[in-house]
């Protein structure tokens, strides 16, 4: 192995030069393995062919070529729990990795290219995870239910579509030229999923070298949430238990919003009672005409022509 370290989130192992090629997947929205398994294949093939591309630079052309890393990632695995349990997960688990070895001995010899020297990690996740309503990566939530703001311009052709449908919006309160928006968007992620008050830090490292040891070749990231008070002190032992278990860890300290909140925060924990409340003042999103009034028609043949491409309300 020439690789000696990882990339900044520490998901998957690199050589110097080698880019991180990262695929994610959500076991919690499918019915049965088997849409689970239909999932990583499509998924693992669109990794497999970004190795084919090229960059700029020859030496790094080389690496991608030698090993063809791919990181094919889980999010929502605090879901997966809740609504399954451990013991579907490692099933889940060992059965895609064992498939995804078999496809891509089958998808190299196709596409007359080296196997991959690694197929599988846990990112930590965050946009992408949020876009497909999952938790991100192994990291529990802070609630089951809370407001998730976003900072949207003012200009942007989404503001009248979420005022009209009922979404409490207010100015940035940092940004004093009045050029930006907060929007306020009720989330559940169901009553069944645990959130950090319910998970020890000891179960959280344990959550990541599971998934350490059943599903992640290359590395699980992970940022393991602790009480400074309760298990500040027992760090030192956890790190010298789980040396040989993760390839690499962070820790946060869990504050309790004692000195942390502020106003407009990205998070805030509500109610349930809360959270009906505000969906009660919503509806659905009217997303097909833009900010003239214009019909935008969804079936429309668009494309990308060179640099620049057609894309809905442009």
């Amino acid at each position: 192995m020439k690789a000696c370290g990882g990339n900044p989130c520490l998901e998957q192992t690199l050589e110097s030069y080698e880019m991180c090629c990262l695929v994610e997947t959500f076991p919690y929205n499918h019915k049965s393995y088997d849409e689970f398994e239909e999932t990583l294949r499509y998924a693992f093939m669109y990794a497999k062919t970004v190795t084919l591309g090229e960059t700029h630079w020859e030496v790094t052309n080389e690496v991608i070529k030698r090993n063809r890393r791919i990181g094919c990632s889980m999010s929502g695995i605090a879901q997966f729990i809740g609504k399954y349990d451990l013991e579907t997960l490692r099933d889940w688990c060992d059965k895609g990795y064992k498939f995804l070895r078999r496809y891509d001995e089958s998808l190299s010899e196709y596409f007359k290219v080296n196997k991959s020297i690694k197929l599988t990690s846990i990112k930590p996740s965050g946009t992408v995870s949020l876009l497909a309503g999952a938790t991100p990566g192994v990291h529990f939530p802070q609630s089951k239910f809370y407001i998730r703001r976003i900072r949207v311009d003012v200009n942007n052709e989404l503001m009248t579509p979420l005022k009209d449908a009922g979404y409490h919006i207010e100015p940035d309160v940092y940004n004093k030229d009045n050029k930006t928006m907060v929007v306020e968007i009720p989330v559940s992620l169901g009553k069944n999923i645990r959130t950090l008050k319910d998970v020890s830090m000891w179960e959280q490292l344990s959550i990541a070298s599971f998934m350490q040891k059943y599903w992640s070749d290359n590395q699980v990231s992970c940022t393991v949430t602790f009480d400074p008070e309760t298990e500040g002190m027992q760090i030192p032992l956890a790190l010298n238990y789980f040396q040989y278990q993760l390839k690499g860890i962070s820790f946060l300290p869990n504050m309790n919003g004692k000195k942390s909140t502020y106003a407009q925060m990205p998070y805030e924990e509500v109610t349930e009672e809360k959270y009906e409340e505000i969906c009660k003042q919503i509806t659905v999103i009217n997303l097909r005409e833009n900010s003239k009034g214009e019909v935008i028609d969804p079936s429309a043949n668009l494309f990308c022509d060179g640099d620049t491409c057609q894309v809905i309300g442009s």
